[in-house]
């Protein structure tokens, strides 16, 4: 794709972000907690260790992300998110493909993620990048007394 910049996020695409976790239900772990809060994206770009937040930008507009936890010997893909326009042009494959290639240079050896049981377009993605089913699980979440 033509005028395409992968890079790794700033805290200038917090709110963006934010906005798109808060309104896209393919990216909660729960109704409750849904995706990150403001604060915790500002950390995650200011700060962010072994972790990977990359995104995409058309002509400094933000059309898309994919974000890794690094785990040691393998990644998690807490979430990744295209823009309604951009979807079904590559972007994803771009992303991931950018995504892959710092996880291994830094020694990791497989990626793992979680798709809902509804987002079929999601589940049909992945498995076209490579990715197969393991296990079965509930999530589940504890409240933690602060």
């Amino acid at each position: 794709m033509k005028d395409i910049q992968i890079m790794d996020a700033s805290v200038a695409d917090v709110d963006t972000l934010w906005k798109w976790g808060e309104e896209n239900w393919e990216l909660w772990s729960d109704e409750k907690y849904k995706w990150f809060s403001k604060k915790s994206l500002k950390k995650l770009v200011s700060e962010p260790k072994e972790d990977s937040l990359l995104v995409a930008k058309h002509k400094n507009e933000l059309i898309g992300m994919l974000f890794m936890y690094n785990l040691r010997d393998w990644a998690y893909c807490v979430g990744a998110y295209i823009t309604p326009r951009f979807r079904k042009k590559g972007l994803g494959n771009m992303l991931l493909i950018e995504a892959e290639g710092r996880l291994a240079a830094k020694g990791i050896e497989s990626i793992a993620l979680v798709v809902d049981t509804k987002n079929k377009k999601g589940f049909y993605f992945w498995k076209k990048m490579g990715f197969y089913e393991g296990y079965k699980f509930i999530w589940m979440t504890k409240d933690l007394q602060t």
